[in-house]
This record gives structure tokens, sequence and C-alpha cells, in this order.
């Protein structure tokens, strides 16, 4: 028999805001009216005092949760810091009004807190010219990038209340003291520059964001900010990191979904999962050179639809980069400034 990735629960529970998961461990689901559909945060016992993982992002649904939670369950107890595992709104978006109302200290990794304070002060009222010559460069078919020329963008600032000066930087391979324990920082990528994953080997619990997920893939982008970027080989080399992890099955707590436990079989189907996704693009690109916007269907294996076309193409960027990189594929600009690959022969 197959070895099977165990879920201690079948969903959170409707009648709940908080759930206690292990002594002085806590989940909480955040509902979200988005294209992600919740986000999970985590509160851990500090003594006399909380600390709270993420935080879903700035609406009033979110603060309303987290101020019944505060006050019915958590009422004797202060807010001490937030540690946020990576920098994107969903994960984030309450880390300011979290320190203008409760004093809560702020922990992130250097690049999570630098990156998401930039973004909050860049506001853009049109589609910038650098995007569109992206997806112009991909391949985005004339008539969607026209209608996306129109657009109005994706603002940081919507979703992400004000970020204050000044933070306490979570190094890589640092251990934090909380409560009677101590957690274990190791950076992941790929997702996220500087993803902060957590293990307290006398819990057994293992908090890990949205490096390893259970049920989808992290998303492994490329942007327009960095074009070149290689989300995809960043990831493959977390995965390989983290199966020299000893799992003693422990508890995996992550952004999404359902706690569950198989650590290292989840990060094996996932590491799988983009190897044989790599092999199919690599295949496919035997037929001749090819624009990014081409390998959606032996990438994906089926259509992508308009609301998926930005996320599907940073994701498929995100793989030519990686053969790019390893010397299995070339790009060529074409006079029209789109970017063709093609594999590279011995």
């Amino acid at each position: 028999m197959k070895p099977l990735i165990k879920f201690p629960y079948e969903s959170f529970p409707s009648d709940k805001l908080v759930l206690e998961l292990v002594p002085g461990v806590y989940w909480v689901r955040l509902n979200l009216s988005a294209v992600v559909s919740h986000v999970n945060a985590y509160i851990i016992r500090d003594g006399d005092d909380i600390t709270i993982v993420d935080t879903g992002i700035a609406n009033n649904n979110c603060k309303k949760i987290w101020e019944k939670i505060l006050l019915n369950e958590f009422k004797d107890l202060r807010v001490k810091r937030l540690i946020i595992t990576h920098h994107h709104p969903d994960h984030l978006g309450l880390l300011g009004w979290f320190h203008e109302n409760f004093q809560a200290e702020i922990w992130s990794s250097r690049v999570t807190w630098l990156t998401a304070r930039m973004l909050t002060l860049d506001f853009q009222k049109t589609v910038s010219k650098e995007t569109l010559s992206f997806w112009h460069a991909s391949g985005m078919p004339d008539d969607l990038l026209s209608r996306r020329r129109n657009d109005t963008p994706f603002n940081f600032s919507d979703y992400v209340d004000p970020i204050p000066l000044g933070y306490r930087r979570i190094a890589d391979k640092e251990k934090i003291s909380i409560g009677d324990n101590y957690w274990d920082v190791n950076f992941g990528y790929g997702h996220a520059p500087e993803h902060i994953t957590m293990h307290c080997p006398d819990l057994n619990v293992f908090i890990v964001g949205d490096q390893i997920l259970p049920g989808i893939s992290p998303n492994l982008s490329v942007y327009p900010t960095e074009p070149e970027a290689n989300p995809v080989g960043e990831f493959i080399q977390t995965c390989e990191k983290l199966l020299r992890f000893e799992d003693r099955d422990c508890l995996v707590l992550p952004g999404h979904n359902l706690p569950f436990r198989g650590l290292r079989l989840r990060t094996k189907q996932l590491l799988n999962h983009h190897l044989e996704a790599l092999s199919r693009v690599k295949k496919f690109l035997l037929q001749g050179p090819r624009l990014a916007v081409e390998i959606f269907i032996p990438l994906y294996m089926r259509e992508i639809k308009d609301s998926e076309f930005s996320l599907a193409l940073g994701e498929a960027i995100g793989h030519l980069n990686y053969l790019w990189y390893e010397n299995i594929i070339s790009r060529e600009i074409a006079k029209d400034g789109k970017i063709y690959y093609k594999i590279n022969k011995n």
C-alpha cells in the first residue's frame, strides 16, 4: 500500500473562529472574497502573550474576525508580535493594523519586509509599459492585450494596510523562543523570496506557509519586475533541502487548505510534479520554437481561462526560465519583440 498524506481534520469547524491543534498552537481560517478563497493564520501561546503567524488581507471581514478572536479567546493576553511568512497580501495585509491597534512587534525576513513596504508605496493608475511589454514578449494575444491595457492594475496597497517603519529581522537558521519552546527557522524560495518556515521539535509542528501546500502547488511565477527570475529552480532546491529534514510524522501547518501529516511525501509529490511538467515542456519544444503562451497545454494539460491568464503566464515563464538557466533551451527575440524558446541541439 502506498503511503498517504493524512489529514487530522476534514475541514475547519463551522462553529468556531479558532481551533487548538496542539497545546498552545491555534489555527485561524480567514475567508477571502477573492480568487484565493481563504488563508490560514496561526496563534502561538507565548506565556502571558500570543504570537500571531500571518494576518490575512486588509479588509473589514478579517479585522472583525480577529477582534472577535482576541476578545473572546485571548481576552487577557497581549499580542506580542507578528511573524510574517512571506510578502503576499493575504499573509501580511493586516500587519500595519495589528501594529497600530495592539502595538505588536513586526518580525519577518529582510526581503519580506522591504518588498512589502516598497510595494505599498508603488501605486499605479494604469498598466505600466513594462507590464505591457512583458505580456507582448510572452505572446499574449492582441485582443486580450488590448483589453488588459485598459484594466485597473493590481495595486498592493488595495489589500495591505500601510506598513510602519521598523521591524525585527528574522535570519535564516535562527532559533526563535516562543513560550516554553524553540522554533527553528529555515528560508524557502520559489513562491516568494526568503519565505519563512518554522519547525518546533518539541511540539512536532512545522509551519510552512505557502512553501508546501496540500492539494495544489505553490504558484512559481515570474513577474515583469524581474523577468529573468528562476522561481522553479529555487523551488526545486528548497524541496531537495526539505527532503533532508527528518520528518517524525510532524503536523504540517500550511498557508492554505488543511493541516496534514506527510511532509516528505508531499514535498516529493510537488518536486515530481514540476519535474514532469518540465519534461513535457521539453518534449513540446522539440517541435520547434514556441512562445511562452504556447506551452500552456503541455504545462497545465488543460485550457487556461482569461481570468487565470496572468498567473498561468507567469508560471509558464518560470518553467521556461529554469530550462534556459540549465542551458537546455535558448531564447530568441524576434523583430516584433516577442521571445521564442527552442531546444538546444548538442
